[in-house]
């Protein structure tokens, strides 16, 4: 009976992961998580402790898209001598971030510190350092820093915008990757975001073959799209908090719903859950299993308020053109904040008392785009100016890179278009194609919640009937005695076994007996 009873136990188990994963996070869920993390930031780790850093950097960019009130004077302050310090031996990433994080800051990253960082970090870097010396993310993340302003690249530049974006494109590899990671995959995709509609394709050559081919922008993403949901974790991740963070705001900056959106939702929930599911109890993230720790919930809040802003019709996350900051309800509190926003704060509040109503839709699924491993070769756009370069920055009117030029400089690569203007907006019913691929949600959870709450019941109960059949109260009557097992019938051979020994052992005593009486007889003689 114990059997019956723990088959039972195990069969209604089975039911409940088919109710689970059917609920996209709310807004709410997503603002608290936010509030937590900036409350143990607030507690725990100060980004003036560590201005410049991977952490701090990201964790000011959160705070100036959610539009919370900071002394960003101070840290602004503070990014002089990070500026100055910035050498030939530092990654190019590490000055792009740096410009990210002035601009968060309200300052100009080409005067920072008495040096231009957009031309020493990006469209100049190639005088002292190769641009894509630490792979694709030199040229990813310089693009993104590009086009957060829309900064225009003067005529003795080094690298413009299609030199990059063919940089970009030569670190994809065959199966839809760049560099194999699913991080700089991520980084790649919301760099190449704005130029998604873009016409014409560039000619590259592939760093992984050494094949040249022509590649758009369009059918590079679509096949790092094939790739990050070929990658995606059951849960929803993909095995650590930094890929899966920077997957979502690659997917938010694309127009994705990484909430609902069919290729990237598993089994155990969508993208957004996977990245909720690294928070921990005191209100941090980690970047593992293990303790909450600064970097990780930087960005993790970097991922968040771009999820946000998505759904509230916000512009893009690295959109600093578009000042439309998301408005809290409450204000978060924070740990070292000036004396002089008191009174802003005060004002703010009350404009911040108006709630944002969710008006994204989900995405309708369409055909899913096609896994190339091979880029296919399209028209090459001709009829594109070739950037000329004068021989000294100084007859330009754009500001000198504060570097010093070495003798000899690298030509440009020639791409079909310049700037395609500002990063659009994606609107929710413009979101790109999307389809039901090997992670798509179930749909009806409300009745699949009912059926399998029935089957529960119905299982509990004949597992009780099965019990009470048991006991002998209730043993042999009614409906019990039909569910009563049967008693085993004894065997013929053992019941003639059981016979000739009970035969045998009656003749023993007989003669037992006899003997016993023979005995006495002789006695009484």
């Amino acid at each position: 009976m114990k059997k019956k009873i723990m088959a039972v136990v195990l069969c209604t188990s089975m039911l409940f992961p088919t109710v689970c994963v059917n609920a996209e996070t709310s807004e709410s869920d997503i603002k608290s998580a936010i509030e937590k993390a900036i409350e143990w930031k607030a507690d725990k780790d100060s980004p003036f402790y560590g201005i410049g850093s991977y952490s701090s950097d990201f964790y000011i960019m959160a705070l100036n898209r959610m539009g919370k009130n900071y002394d960003y004077s101070r840290y602004l302050a503070g990014l002089d001598g990070v500026a100055a310090g910035y050498g030939e031996e530092h990654n190019a990433s590490s000055m792009q971030r740096t410009v990210l994080a002035t601009i968060a800051s309200g300052g100009d990253p080409r005067n920072v510190g008495g040096r231009d960082l957009v031309a020493d970090g990006i469209y100049y870097r190639d005088n002292v350092s190769p641009l894509g010396k630490e792979g694709v993310n030199g040229y990813s993340w310089g693009l993104i820093a590009l086009d957060s302003k829309s900064f225009e690249t003067p005529e003795w530049a080094l690298s413009n915008r299609n030199d990059i974006l063919a940089g970009i494109l030569s670190h994809q590899n065959t199966n839809g990757s760049f560099d194999d990671s699913v991080y700089s995959t991520a980084v790649a995709v919301t760099a190449l975001a704005p130029y998604y509609e873009t016409s014409g394709a560039y000619t590259i050559t592939q760093n992984q073959t050494g094949y040249v081919l022509d590649l758009s922008p369009k059918d590079a993403v679509e096949d790092a799209l094939n790739y990050l949901s070929a990658e995606q974790d059951k849960d929803g991740d993909w095995g650590d908090l930094e890929s899966t963070a920077m997957t979502v705001i690659a997917l938010d900056t694309l127009g994705v719903n990484a909430d609902s959106d069919g290729r990237f939702v598993a089994k155990n929930g969508s993208a957004v859950d996977g990245l909720m599911q690294y928070q921990q109890k005191d209100g941090g993230f980690s970047t593992g299993k293990g303790k909450s720790n600064s970097e990780a919930t930087s960005l993790a809040v970097c991922a968040l308020t771009s999820h946000l802003r998505k759904l509230q019709n916000k512009a893009t996350f690295f959109n600093f053109d578009v000042n439309d900051s998301v408005v809290f309800e409450t204000p978060a509190p924070t740990k070292a904040q000036s004396s002089n926003n008191t009174s802003n704060k005060t004002s703010s509040s009350t404009s911040k008392s108006n709630t944002t109503t969710k008006t994204t839709t989900k995405p309708k699924t369409t055909t899913k785009p096609k896994t190339t491993t091979k880029p296919k070769t399209t028209t090459k756009v001709t009829g594109t100016m070739k950037p000329t370069k004068t021989a000294s920055p100084m007859e330009s009117s754009s500001p000198k890179p504060s570097l010093t030029p070495r003798p000899t400089k690298k030509p440009a690569l020639v791409g079909p278009v310049e700037m395609p203007g500002p990063m659009p907006s994606f609107e929710p019913n413009e979101a790109l194609p999307q389809e039901k691929g090997h992670h798509d949600r179930k749909s009806g959870g409300a009745a699949v919640a009912i059926v399998s709450i029935v089957a529960v019941l119905c299982l509990a109960a004949i597992a009780v009937v099965l019990y009470l059949g048991k006991t002998k109260k209730f043993e042999g009557k009614g409906i019990f005695k039909y569910l009563a097992p049967k008693k085993k019938k004894k065997n013929e051979i053992y019941k003639a076994k059981q016979h000739r020994r009970t035969e045998q052992h009656r003749r023993y005593e007989e003669r037992e007996k006899f003997k016993k009486r023979r005995k006495f007889d002789k006695r009484r003689r």
